[in-house]
């Protein structure tokens, strides 16, 4: 049998303050119902985090829909589980009926223990269990232990509750949504949701012929016979996300291939001066940007400036105000005399032009500031 692995696609997720839901749906019609048509597999995986919040937005969720439609009339059956960005209850309110068409979809720990089979066009089968993501919590509640320290000793609880329901006689496949121990994280997951305490050893899934696994968004093995597909958009401007692409895995001997994914839009981080990154070559121009600005000086409007080249740019860093912003020197005095209004003025431009425009202001400067000031002092009055 082919499996085709893919996972975090969150629909409906914002990068900065651009919306990915076209870059999305160019992915949908342009690369996984392509593959679907050249690669024809025997059933789809969707290892979770399928929308990006869990009240999605409702392109978010017309998208979905079109998608489990084009699935369903190509007769290929889809297995899928909820990932911590979704809500359990509102991905998939016709789950039950969905069956029908070919679609499971797993949202709760009761599913992990009523295995799917799915049978191939070559007739061989493959049992999929379905572990939708989980918190500590919910898991103590459905083992019937409150002994559980952490998401590994839930893991190893919940195996060996599965162990009498392994497939003797055909492959047994794991998809879960989890951070394996050792993997490569990266800027655009849940920093709250990757940390040591919530690691789950490789080892746990030794039972396991594969495993499909979501949540990290980089392509990666974690452990002997299990990978993440990662997510098939790079949703932050962190060099560790990359390499995208769906995994095609073959049961006869377990092999996997990577088909890679060619996005809408890349992402890129440019990096020069203001006048460089003006100059730099017109075949980047309607990828996003992230542009971080060497100059040793202050740039007029430099967004503005920069988006007449690159009307996707979401970043624009600036190496100069980053570092004076970070120069404490003497705010903390200044910011007490602010604080109990015992600053004047004049001190207040001159604490400006030393940290912003790095230099000192002349006599001409003073006089034309206090001018203006007893002017601002006579209209108020």
């Amino acid at each position: 049998m082919k499996i085709l692995h893919t996972s975090d696609w969150h629909l409906g997720k914002f990068v900065s303050v651009q919306s990915m839901i076209d870059d999305q749906r160019y992915f949908i019609e342009n690369v996984f119902l392509r593959a679907l048509d050249e690669y024809e597999p025997d059933v789809i995986v969707l290892a979770g985090d399928i929308y990006d919040r869990s009240i999605a937005p409702v392109a978010a969720i017309t998208l979905l829909q079109d998608t489990l439609y084009a699935v369903a009339q190509r007769g290929i059956p889809l297995v899928a589980i909820s990932g911590n960005h979704d809500s359990a209850d509102r991905l998939l309110p016709a789950a039950k009926l969905m069956c029908s068409a070919g679609i499971h979809l797993a949202n709760s720990m009761e599913d992990f223990l009523q295995p799917v089979d799915i049978t191939g066009k070559d007739g061989s089968s493959v049992r999929f269990f379905l572990l939708p993501y989980f918190d500590l919590p919910t898991a103590k509640f459905f083992i019937g232990n409150e002994e559980l320290k952490s998401p590994d000793d839930a893991y190893a609880a919940l195996f060996e509750m599965a162990q009498e329901k392994l497939a003797a006689d055909r492959p047994n496949i794991l998809v879960t949504h989890c951070t394996v121990a050792g993997a490569v994280t990266c800027d655009s997951e849940s920093s709250l949701l990757v940390g040591g305490v919530q690691q789950v050893s490789s080892d746990r899934f030794g039972a396991f012929d594969f495993t499909c696994l979501g949540h990290i968004h980089s392509p990666q093995k974690a452990g002997k016979a299990a990978m993440y597909s990662g997510s098939p958009l790079r949703y932050s401007f962190d060099p560790n996300e990359r390499d995208k692409c769906m995994l095609l895995i073959e049961t006869n001997g377990m092999s996997v291939t990577r088909i890679p994914i060619r996005p809408r839009r890349e992402m890129r981080v440019l990096r020069g001066t203001f006048e460089e990154l003006l100059d730099v070559p017109d075949n980047c121009s309607e990828d996003y940007i992230s542009a971080l600005v060497t100059d040793e000086r202050l740039i007029y409007e430099p967004m503005a400036r920069l988006r007449q080249k690159y009307p996707h740019i979401l970043e624009l860093k600036q190496d100069y105000l980053r570092r004076t912003l970070s120069q404490e020197g003497d705010r903390g005095t200044l910011r007490e005399k602010m604080a109990n209004h015992t600053i004047t003025d004049e001190e207040i431009m001159t604490s400006f032009l030393r940290d912003v425009c790095r230099t000192e202001p002349l006599p001409d400067d003073v006089a034309f500031f206090a001018k203006i000031n007893t002017a601002i002092g006579e209209d108020d009055q």
